[in-house]
């Protein structure tokens, strides 16, 4: 048995190939019901401790539960994998009991192998054998958009380092997108020459290559392979923008307040930006920044707004915030407008989201995409009336602006898809088949 290991910024999977046919995904298991993803999130529970006194780390969906639990006070850690390509984030402190990204990694790992309905068989086999594990084209540091060849191995390391923990001894790495050309190549009759998008939560990685059944038999895919390239930018970069342009403008964004010496001062702008990347809130729910807050409100020109500011932060409400923001996302896909409702405490905000707009508001993200694929031609020396196919793959795939892109280089008629949230995880494990079968 051939085993592929999706670990996404967002869902991961994981995938199962035999000796032939198809691969197939391990269904996880939660609340009686079989998943094929499981959400690459973690909550801490104070009250929770295990056998040495450590906070208790709830994963996947059981951590969405722990954290929507009346009353609950944890800590909502998500979006682990944006960190590994950043050396200065080591560790964080969660309820006095210190966790390296590697401890938090492996907790999100473990907890998925045992939410599968054999786990301990499932252990057996990937204690046994090799794991083909998927890695973007360039690791983004910290979550900035701004991936950089000089920290891959450093994310590689440290990834390897939090597999092996987890019960994973024998780790080998292939390209997301290359995966995701396996999961292609396996309904295909005849060679292509595919382009592959992959837009995951926190890059956008691109492969050229060669696929088709006269590549299946090769132990070395890096033959078929012209190009690989990646850019830190996907789909939180798209939440981002509608947080910034729906969200925090009703939590005082563009507003002022009169300092201790008279001087009126705009609201702090870090605070804005680490609203735009919603799991980051955590890490600023400190002393200093509700003792900031408090003293801002009663002089502030919207004290409301900053009310609204500290409950989302102090609560630790980011995780509905982006629940809200994500579903408005979606139905912007199929619909020219959709409704935006996040309502929590003090917060109340219910407004109209145009495809349009949000169109507009991506458009720089849409423009630097468009750069790293015509790049990637361009390099390639490839022309695209030359591809025959174009593969997206990933969430945020489903975006129609995201798909004019393509269709605007390549024709629509070109473009492909399937399995959007899970094609990387077959892929995988297919690329597993296709480098150890003997």
């Amino acid at each position: 048995m051939f085993i592929g290991l999706d670990f996404g910024t967002t869902n991961s999977a994981l995938a199962l190939a035999s000796a032939a046919g198809a691969a197939s995904l391990v269904p996880l298991h939660h609340g009686g019901v079989a998943h094929s993803t499981f959400r690459s999130l973690l909550y801490f529970e104070d009250g929770e401790r295990d056998q040495n006194g450590r906070p208790h780390a709830f994963a996947g969906p059981a951590a969405i539960d722990a954290y929507l639990q009346p009353g609950a006070e944890g800590r909502l850690i998500q979006s682990i994998k944006s960190y590994l390509a950043n050396p200065e984030f080591t560790s964080t402190s969660i309820f006095g009991s210190r966790f390296t990204l590697e401890n938090l990694i492996g907790f999100v790992v473990a907890r998925m192998i045992d939410a599968a309905a054999d786990a301990g068989d499932l252990v057996d086999r990937l204690k046994a054998a090799p794991v083909v594990v998927g890695r973007p084209a360039r690791f983004v540091r910290n979550s900035l958009g701004r991936p950089g060849a000089e920290t891959d191995d450093i994310a590689v390391t440290r990834l390897t380092a939090a597999l092996k923990g987890a019960g994973l001894p024998n780790v080998q790495f292939e390209f997301e997108p290359v995966a995701a050309a396996f999961a292609y190549e396996a309904g295909l009759e005849r060679d292509e020459l595919v382009l592959i998008g992959d837009f995951g939560g926190g890059t956008s990685d691109f492969c050229l290559l060669h696929v088709g059944p006269g590549m299946r038999q090769l132990k070395n895919r890096a033959e078929t392979i012209i190009a690989v390239s990646g850019v830190g930018l996907a789909g939180d970069a798209f939440d981002a923008r509608i947080v910034e342009n729906c969200i925090a403008p009703r939590l005082g964004k563009g507003t002022s307040y009169e300092s201790t010496g008279g001087k009126v001062l705009p609201m702090p702008s870090w605070i804005y930006d680490s609203l735009k990347r919603w799991h980051q809130l955590s890490f600023i729910n400190t002393y200093k920044t509700r003792k900031m807050l408090a003293d801002i409100a009663p002089v502030s020109d919207a004290p409301a707004e900053i009310d609204a500011l500290t409950h989302l932060i102090v609560q630790n409400k980011g995780f509905e915030m982006y629940r809200a923001v994500e579903g408005a996302k979606v139905r912007l896909s199929d619909a020219a407008a959709t409704a935006l409702i996040f309502r929590t405490g003090p917060i109340d905000i219910e407004t109209e989201v145009k495809r349009s707009d949000f169109d507009r508001w991506i458009a720089p993200e849409l423009k630097d995409i468009a750069q790293f694929v015509d790049a990637l031609m361009e390099t390639s020396n490839v022309a695209p009336a030359r591809v025959d196919r174009v593969f997206l793959t990933g969430g945020s795939s489903f975006i129609p602006a995201v798909r004019a892109l393509f269709a605007e280089r390549f024709g629509a008629e070109k473009l492909a898809g399937g399995g959007e949230l899970t094609s990387v995880a077959t892929g995988l494990a297919l690329a597993a088949r296709q480098r150890f079968l003997a």
